[in-house]
């Protein structure tokens, strides 16, 4: 069933979008095994860094240690609240 929903979904991706990059999805979930388990500091700090293996085809699972920055963690749900100051993060660091 899985097989033939992922196989029918990429033909219909493929007519409709003219060949785009599939969509990245995301999900929660307390099993393990479903993906690799993105060790501490073996990616990149940023979530969305780490993303770029996503858009080769692998799956990877984060947990509060995997996430390097204060901003992934919050808006991955790990922290209720983001470091003091955050909303002036990029600001004050790029500029």
């Amino acid at each position: 069933m899985y097989i033939e929903l992922k196989e029918r979904f990429i033909k219909l991706w493929e007519m409709y979008f003219d060949n785009a990059e599939l969509p990245i999805t995301f999900y929660y979930t307390n099993e393990e095994g479903r993906a690799r388990l993105v060790k501490p500091d073996s990616t990149s700090r940023c979530v969305i860094g780490a993303l770029s293996h996503v858009r080769r085809g692998r799956s990877l699972c984060f947990d509060i240690d995997s996430v390097g920055c204060f901003g992934g963690k919050k808006y991955l749900g790990f922290l209720d609240e983001a470091m003091p100051n955050f909303e002036y993060f990029f600001i004050l660091r790029y500029s």
